[in-house]
């Protein structure tokens, strides 16, 4: 591979390329059936993309099960077969000589019933498939229109057939059998012929177990080809196979299959393996075997940054779930948000200068960082300054023809297409669970009880399937725009350091929630949602918490006096991180004025908490600060970008608090510091 990989895939892509390419030693090693695990727009179809890209000329297929028919096990092998047989210069086509004659066997046209009369009937197939000698030609103009279109058709049996048998077309059809049937009948059946007859018997049965012994031997037919082919000479990469959305058209059922085949392999003939590589995607966990929930860390989904062949290779007795090697797609770093900004050439520059705040937005969504670039892109051009990037979220997605008032907003899009899996009252059901800072707080509070049955206990599962559960973020300046490393003050005491919701899908989910009206005469959607949560957390006896749906309730009078109590303790730091922890609550945007933030923080300050606000030496400064603080944890907030205009306000505030405090003023110029361009 010589392409560079896309941005977030460099892990990704050196795991592949490991296990694509054939060492030098003859020796053959297992192989492992990696699967990219990642919430819709993470980059799974954009990664089989730029596999597909930097291995043309090589034996390589490609299917997207989203976009096909459901196929059973050993019809996705014959399809696979199909594409892998392609002619490539300066390489050695590929023979499926085992899976053509089993497929042979089992069309539906073909009626075995003994042994002499299956030899007349095969020669016969095989005569009438070589009279189709333009099948070939069609093959190769199918699988063109295949590549360019990014189609995975199911294609017909004459034509596969014809694809199949190159390689073989003036070998007489005696010698042809003779070849390749023996290795039919090592399994059970007295000889070749008799299995094949046994074959084409089942495949006119209806019942699920000779469905599934078709279905086991063509795939063992399959493997068996491909191990044969790379017996002999020399090779430089094993087969690489993509397949796209396994979560789709039952796309497990042949990946199930094709392990347990390996793991039995393993054992009976050890050191023996097919080279065929997998590399499937799927946007749940529910497509892999074993335990894995898509909790963060969830051992039994590996890491992007820690992915490597070493990492995963198996036992030679490995159980079949072994063999599948689950990797999580990784959001992208800061770095790669800006280097993605050269996408837009007209503003690169100034969409790099608001990298702070799209990776911040976004958390390194892939296809989120996009959208945004986008959007800020197309206010830029409109004549919008970087500092009144405010309504970003409402922006009208580009595209479309007439009025732009009559396009969607860049939010409501974005929220619709991470949520692209969940059921109509599942999407309901998730957007009351953000208003509580971990969704185990939303689910035990009762939030969920007035809905329905189905939403109320599948959502939550299907939000951590989807792999939308995130670690908690540390909350301190780092979190609101300010200097340093975070992760320097312990979680606040009587926090609960449970997953969260990824912080971009949460915003977008606030955002709905905000606009929800409540039952007439009655609290809005947002009141009776954090009321409720924060009822919980008081009976539970964690005030912090409680603070917070306080302060999401616009009460900074009782979150400023909270604090004012606690100021002035001989050591700062336990204050500072529980300041922190409450103004990390969120905030109905729709009260700010069009006013830059820090004229919003005083707005705030004087009009939730004016009796703090009355007093000039701590009440007025600590209000500002919390207000300020509370602001800064919507990156809109913090414009411009890598400069916010709302540090100086934080910066003054913990300076002004520090001229004021009886004990520990360097914690609080410390932090002002980090506020202090």
């Amino acid at each position: 591979m010589v392409q560079a990989p896309p941005a977030g895939l460099g892990e990704i892509d050196a795991l592949v390329h490991e296990c694509w390419s054939r060492p030098s030693r003859a020796q053959d090693r297992a192989l492992p059936l990696i699967a990219l695990l990642g919430r819709p727009g993470s980059g799974k179809t954009f990664a089989l993309d730029h596999f597909e890209t930097v291995t043309r000329g090589a034996p390589a297929a490609r299917i997207d099960f989203a976009a096909a028919d459901a196929q059973r096990p050993y019809e996705v092998a014959v399809h696979l077969a199909f594409l892998l047989a392609r002619k490539h210069t300066g390489i050695r086509p590929l023979r499926f000589p085992r899976l053509l004659l089993g497929l042979l066997a089992v069309q539906p046209e073909l009626s075995l019933t003994d042994r002499e009369q299956a030899t007349r009937e095969l020669r016969s197939a095989l005569r009438q498939a070589r009279s189709r000698g333009a099948a070939v030609d069609a093959g190769e103009g199918i699988t063109t229109i295949v590549d360019s279109l990014g189609l995975s058709p199911i294609p017909g049996t004459d034509l596969i057939i014809g694809v199949l048998l190159r390689g073989f077309e003036y070998m007489p059809t005696r010698t042809f059998l003779n070849q390749t049937y023996h290795w039919y009948g090592s399994l059970g059946p007295p000889t070749a012929m008799d299995e094949l007859v046994e074959l084409n018997l089942r495949s006119r049965s209806t019942a699920e177990e000779h469905r599934e012994a078709v279905d086991r031997r063509l795939c063992e037919a399959f493997l068996a080809d491909l191990r044969a082919a790379y017996a002999h000479g020399r090779r430089d990469h094993n087969c690489l196979v993509l397949l796209d959305n396994i979560d789709h058209s039952r796309g497990t059922r042949f990946l199930d299959l094709l392990v347990r085949l390996r793991a039995e392999h393993a054992v009976s003939q050890p050191g023996r393996y097919d080279p065929l590589l997998i590399v499937a995607t799927s946007a749940t966990t529910r497509a892999v075997p074993g335990p894995a929930d898509g909790r963060p860390g969830d051992p039994y989904i590996h890491p992007a940054d820690r992915a490597s062949y070493a990492d995963w290779r198996p036992r030679t007795d490995a159980p079949p779930a072994d063999w599948w090697y689950p990797v999580r797609l990784r959001d992208l770093y800061e770095v790669e948000v800006s280097l993605e900004a050269g996408r837009h050439p007209v503003h690169a520059t100034r969409l790099a200068r608001a990298t702070p705040l799209v990776h911040r937005l976004t958390y390194g969504h892939p296809w989120s960082v996009q959208q945004v670039h986008t959007a800020i892109g197309g206010l830029l051009a409109a004549g919008v300054s970087d500092r009144d990037l405010y309504g970003l979220l409402d922006t009208p997605v580009p595209g479309g023809d007439g009025d732009p008032a009559r396009r969607p907003p860049l939010g409501a899009v974005a929220r619709d297409y991470l949520l692209d899996g969940l059921t109509t009252d599942q999407r309901a059901a998730a957007v009351p669970v953000a208003a509580a800072r971990t969704p185990a707080a939303a689910v035990n509070s009762g939030l969920l009880n007035d809905l329905s049955e189905h939403a109320r206990d599948t959502v939550m599962l299907e939000l951590r399937n989807q792999l939308w559960l995130f670690a908690p973020v540390p909350e301190d300046a780092n979190t609101r725009g300010g200097r340093g490393p975070s992760g320097y003050l312990p979680a606040a005491g009587g926090s609960e350091q449970r997953p969260v919701l990824h912080p971009w899908l949460r915003l977008l989910l606030l955002e709905e929630l905000a606009g929800q009206p409540g039952p007439p005469g009655g609290p809005t959607a947002w009141q009776q949602a954090h009321r409720t949560v924060g009822a919980w957390h008081e009976r539970f006896g964690r005030p912090l918490d409680a603070l917070y749906h306080r302060l999401a309730l616009d009460e900074l009078d009782a979150v400023v006096a909270y604090f004012a109590r606690g100021f002035g303790a001989p050591d700062a730091v336990p204050w500072l991180r529980e300041l922190y922890h409450v103004t990390a609550a969120p905030m109905r945007r729709a009260q700010l004025t069009d006013a830059q933030p820090s004229h919003n923080a005083g707005w705030l300050a004087r009009e939730h908490a004016p009796a703090a606000y009355a007093d000039p030496v701590t009440g007025r400064p600590l209000a500002e600060l919390a207000a300020a603080l509370w602001l800064a944890g919507d990156p809109r907030n913090r414009l411009p970008p890598g400069r916010p205009e709302l540090n100086y306000k934080i910066s003054a505030m913990f300076r002004q608090l520090a001229l004021a405090a009886d004990a520990d003023t360097d914690t609080l110029l410390d932090e002002a510091a980090r506020f202090t361009d």
